[in-house]
């Protein structure tokens, strides 16, 4: 599976403009995706880049009105969002270790070190 292509800058401005400023204001990446013309997968993704690369504290909540921008009052949001994110981070390296195990178990072979003789 390829990596995504990374949003151009204008793409990113496109979405930094759309995303709504503060809680009060918030949306949910459907409207977001039909007003940019975008798919689910893009507008995620684009998220990600602000956050990343422009440090735009973006918020995306599973709830309505739970995508927008923070401001110093979102704060609990943005630890929501935060904790989220770590927590899907941390289930992925549990998912990458317990791979590693199985290519290690069809790696392995009783003979492996009986070949170098």
């Amino acid at each position: 599976m390829s990596k995504p292509r990374a949003l151009s800058s204008a793409e990113l401005d496109a979405l930094q403009l759309a995303l709504p400023v503060g809680s009060v204001n918030g949306t949910n990446v459907g409207p977001l995706e039909q007003s940019l013309g975008w798919n689910e997968r893009k507008v995620r993704q684009g998220m990600q880049q602000l956050r990343r690369e422009r440090h735009v504290p973006v918020v995306a909540l599973t709830k309505p009105g739970g995508v927008f921008i923070a401001t110093e009052a979102d704060v609990k949001d943005l630890r929501r969002t935060y904790d989220s994110l770590h927590s899907r981070a941390m289930n992925n390296l549990v998912t990458c270790r317990e791979l590693l195990l199985v290519i290690e178990d069809f790696e392995w072979s009783p003979t492996l070190f009986e070949q170098t003789a």
